[in-house]
């Protein structure tokens, strides 16, 4: 007998080793898959953390298959080694001897998760690996890590983890919108590994052949499902960038632009040098558009050109204010990542940018259908010569003939805009003046900028109902004071638009000049007859007002420093009360640090004891079931018989399925003795079983053989190891292992 159980566990040994290169594959396919969020999160701490976890769920599973555990049991040693490992990198100090959870650990679990969930909206690409990240990410790669395993090793299915590397692949390509060449082919490969590593099973179905052909199809498929993701452009979708997205082109670019300024971060999004002794602003994107409740660009329409290189720009602008000194720029791409080019205002000509871009003449913005601002450096050719406010005060209204898109208002504007219009411009009739009263009143006035204040107190976004309560709390950033002045000017019946952009960013040392995330901004832009569109700027304390409407007073003096510069102000706060008329209304309460939510995490662990639960409860209701049958049916003996040999193989022992119940009954004398009770019900249940088999059937006897065989199930449990009684009852092996069942011949 001792003989046979070495010749048994050194076969399941044998079949351990035989999983280990598929153990290397599946870590090396998980790996390979997280790389593509590395242009998305910056630095490869984070990176080290999941290879650390990954490596110690597929080692601890091959190891535990080598050494004779069954395949399933393996993928479980492997996922509580992947918990003591995400536990070490990220408990915090919480777990016994820095491995194992506790309660603690748990809640402290749950706030990462919150932070991460915080973090993810609050900054922008590449973001940065803090707490809460890298344990979502460390997280994930555990979850992915016993899934793969479960699938591959213990189903016995290698082809579909593909689809699971793939769901990793596609969120950072829809980020970056494009496919990053090297994680994706590195992805490609680890799979053909893993396809590899199961060579045995996939040849007997097919050849090495149809395993090659799954995977050539298979990363196909990947690859132009995830180019075909949305947000997805670029002419080339293998283009390897740490670029970011910084403005969307979706309903609300204005709300996009304003999630974009909350998120901390302040990455770099190109660099340039110019002539011009004042650097100028960079336009990317015009909004003429507004139904009352987002304001929208026109998108394409004709009279778009396709740019030539060293072409002139056309300009639907023929006014005299483009007489000026010719300025050159030359912009190198950094973190920038879209659709839409930014450029100097007043451009008439550029070059070096590839790809198809097309000029649209009346926005003077410059787009593409297909390429991507990454990695571009051009140069551009401008003029722009500013009107004076002689010119501006002398200029007209446009004819109602044109810019209707630019006039349009729905009708039921909101009192509080209307009663605030009347005050401002009470008593000015000039067309210039009511515009410069407007500005004045939003950035030399109560106003306070507040990069916090909208989002806490609700009231974030650009319709005119937001309008209307950010003239009420007077605390906002550009984009509400953009949208108010486009949206009084309107109301003066002056055409209006607003452009997205960026101030001109910071001077370096060597004369370049640095634009960031923090740089993007939004300002409204007026019409006037004889002198064209024309650039005002409300926002207090961001960037520097024309020198057409200079401002009457210092905004420095009328409101404290950390209001006048983003990059400055305390994001997570307020402003203070001196900031607003409205002390009470504009300050939200002091925020407090919350509670610890431990209900989502106690709520994972009882459905995690019930999962584990169920293979101890579906094997005890089997045994009810047999027991019950063999005491009221006198056909059912067998039934008795199968519970034991079933007791037998959860503790560990092996019955081959060529074995007769006599032979298992001499194990059980051996290991538990023959003699008095034991052994008398050993001896009436197999004769029991040996006459239902082979003799005929005596339907008046009274068995008795449930009772018998509690009597040995009980001897037999007794005999065993706590070990072995702790295993059965929570792995029991009759219930989850796969393959021929010892007694399959008498199970009903």
């Amino acid at each position: 007998m001792a003989d046979e159980r070495r010749v048994i566990r050194r076969g399941a040994r044998a079949d351990g080793r035989r999983h280990v290169p598929l153990s290397v594959a599946l870590a090396l396919l998980i790996v390979a898959s997280l790389s593509a969020f590395l242009p998305v999160i910056d630095g490869t701490g984070w990176w080290l953390g999941c290879i650390l976890v990954v490596i110690a769920v597929n080692g601890a599973a091959a190891v535990a298959r080598v050494a004779g555990l069954s395949r399933l049991l393996g993928s479980f040693v492997g996922a509580v080694t992947g918990v003591f490992g995400i536990t070490a990198v990220c408990g915090g100090g919480t777990a016994l001897i820095g491995l194992v959870p506790t309660p603690a650990t748990i809640g402290h679990f749950v706030e990462l998760s919150q932070s991460a969930g915080e973090s993810i909206y609050r900054q922008s690409i590449p973001a940065q690996a803090d707490a809460g990240i890298t344990f979502l990410l460390i997280f994930a790669s555990l979850m992915a890590s016993v899934t793969l395993d479960l699938m591959a090793a213990a189903a016995g299915t290698a082809a579909p983890v593909g689809l699971v590397a793939l769901a990793i692949v596609v969120p950072p390509s829809i980020l970056l919108d494009e496919v990053p060449l090297i994680p994706f082919a590195a992805t490609a490969i680890a799979y053909l590994f893993v396809l590899w590593a199961d060579r045995a099973r996939e040849r007997a179905r097919g050849g090495l052949t149809r395993m090659l052909a799954v995977g050539v199809v298979a990363a196909s498929v990947a690859g132009i499902g995830a180019a075909a993701v949305p947000g997805f452009y670029g002419t080339n979708p293998f283009i390897v960038s740490a670029a970011s997205s910084t403005l969307a082109s979706g309903v609300s670019p204005l709300l996009h632009l304003g999630e974009d300024l909350q998120r901390t971060g302040n990455s770099v999004q190109f660099r340039y040098t110019t002539s011009a002794e004042d650097p100028e602003r960079f336009r990317l994107m015009t909004l003429e558009s507004f139904d009352g409740t987002t304001w929208a660009s026109a998108g394409e329409r004709s009279g778009l050109f396709t740019v030539n290189q060293g072409t002139s720009l056309v300009r639907s602008d023929t006014s005299d204010s483009l007489r000026g000194t010719l300025i050159s720029t030359t912009v190198k791409i950094a973190g920038l990542r879209d659709r839409v080019l930014p450029i100097p205002d007043g451009a008439i000509e550029i070059h070096g940018v590839e790809g198809t871009w097309l000029w649209d003449p009346a926005d003077e913005t410059m787009r593409s259908r297909s390429d991507s601002t990454v990695g571009l450096n051009y140069s551009v050719s401008s003029i722009r010569a500013l009107p004076t406010a002689e010119q501006l005060r002398a200029a007209g209204i446009p004819d109602r003939g044109i810019f209707a898109a630019e006039r349009e208002l729905p009708d039921d504007i909101p009192a509080t805009i209307t009663r605030t219009l009347d005050k401002v411009i009470d008593g000015i009739e000039n067309p210039y003046e009511r515009a410069y009263a407007i500005q004045s009143f939003l950035r030399d006035g109560d106003f306070a900028y507040s990069l916090s204040a909208p989002v806490s107190q609700g009231y974030d976004g650009d319709s005119l109902g937001v309008i209307a309560t950010f003239l009420e709390r007077r605390a906002g950033y550009c984009v509400h004071f953009a949208a108010t002045m486009a949206t009084m000017a309107r109301m003066i019946d002056l055409p209006s638009r607003i452009v997205l952009g960026f101030l001109p960013g910071e001077d370096d040392a060597d004369g370049t000049h640095t634009v960031r995330s923090d740089d993007l901004h939004a300002w409204p832009e007026l019409y006037f007859e004889g002198v064209g569109w024309v650039p005002f700027e409300p926002t207090p304390g961001r960037g520097g007002t024309p020198s057409y409407a200079p401002e009457a007073t210092s905004t420095a003096d009328a409101a404290g420093p950390d209001d006048l510069d983003p990059r400055t102000v305390e994001r997570s706060s307020a402003p203070d009360a001196s900031e607003t008329p409205d002390a009470e209304a504009a300050a939200p309460t002091q925020r407090e640090e919350p509670e610890p939510n431990l209900a989502p995490a106690g709520i994972t662990f009882l459905v995690l004891i019930a999962l584990l639960s169920i293979p101890a409860l579906v094997r005890r209701l089997r045994r009810i079931r047999r027991l019950r049958r063999a005491r009221s049916r006198t056909d059912s003996v067998t039934d008795a018989w199968a519970e034991i040999a079933d007791t037998a193989r959860d503790l560990g022992w092996e019955h081959p399925i060529g074995d007769t119940p006599r032979m298992l009954s001499e194990r059980i004398r051996s290991r538990v003795g023959g003699d008095g009770e034991v052994g008398d019900a050993i001896d009436r249940l197999v004769r029991h079983v040996e006459r239902a088999r082979f003799g005929p059937q005596r339907d008046t006897e009274s068995l008795e053989a449930d009772a018998d065989a509690r009597i040995i199930i009980a001897a037999i449990e007794s005999a065993a190891s706590r070990f072995e009684r702790v295993k059965k009852t929570i792995w029991p092996a009759s219930v989850l292992s796969r393959g021929v069942q010892p007694t399959a011949n008498l199970a009903r």
